[in-house]
């Protein structure tokens, strides 16, 4: 139901908004905390990929499929949708507290990309859901375009930079990054992500972070690459 009917090939269409209060309670109402973990992660994908704009009364989504319904109940699929969406934003300490005691690592960076969409972080959901494994992150220079390739160092949690994609080119030559403290830049996004992956006790991600929070000069034309704005081009 999920990957076929509401949510396939990174589409999400007007059923998924329609579902996606009656999974919310179903995940309130299992006994089962990984229910409530499973649909918290599933909900959170969902909300990454929707184009739900607060400023849009009417999801982008009901406007592109010609969904043809009554305006009241276009009203009240959306109205529960976003209540369901605030329930699921309530239960984010707990399933924080409760993976953090050692279970689901697999699930941390998915955990951390669905706290970010409900927040409304919706780019850094995605560049979480993109890079979900963190063997590899693509930033882009902003002076001439050129994408630089992110890939940790085999025997150590260091970050460097690649002109070529290494999953198809000899890594090369490789571009060292000047590190920074992800809590101490001006970015409250950044910020955020590192207080939850601490919290969480994502230590993949706590590794990369001060790195992805980096600079490195660009491989083809020198200029100063912050390496977080370019996850975001």
């Amino acid at each position: 139901m999920y990957w076929e009917l509401l949510f396939h090939q990174n589409t999400i269409y007007p059923c998924t908004y329609a579902a996606l209060p009656y999974l919310v309670e179903i995940a309130l109402k299992a006994e089962s905390p990984d229910i409530l973990l499973d649909i918290f992660i599933t909900c959170g994908i969902f909300e990454a990929s929707s184009e739900n704009a607060p400023h849009l009364d009417v999801p982008s989504e009901f406007l592109r499929d010609q969904t043809q319904l009554e305006p009241e109940t276009l009203r009240e699929i959306c109205l529960e949708y976003r209540r369901a969406i605030l329930l699921l934003t309530e239960q984010t300490e707990s399933l924080l507290h409760q993976v953090s005691m050692g279970e689901h690592e697999a699930d941390k960076r998915y955990i951390l990309a669905a706290d970010a969409a409900f927040r409304g972080d919706k780019d850094i959901a995605n560049m979480l859901l993109t890079f979900s494994e963190g063997d590899e992150y693509v930033t882009v220079c902003p002076t001439c375009e050129q994408s630089i390739y992110i890939w940790p160092d085999e025997e150590e949690d260091v970050l460097y930079g690649y002109e070529e994609d290494p999953v198809f080119h000899d890594k090369g030559k490789r571009l060292s990054i000047i590190a920074k403290r992800p809590d101490m830049t001006n970015d409250s996004g950044l910020q955020e992500l590192y207080q939850r992956a601490l919290a969480i006790g994502d230590k993949k991600l706590l590794a990369h972070l001060p790195y992805l929070a980096g600079e490195l000069n660009c491989c083809s034309c020198g200029t100063p690459i912050q390496v977080w704005k370019g996850l975001f081009p």
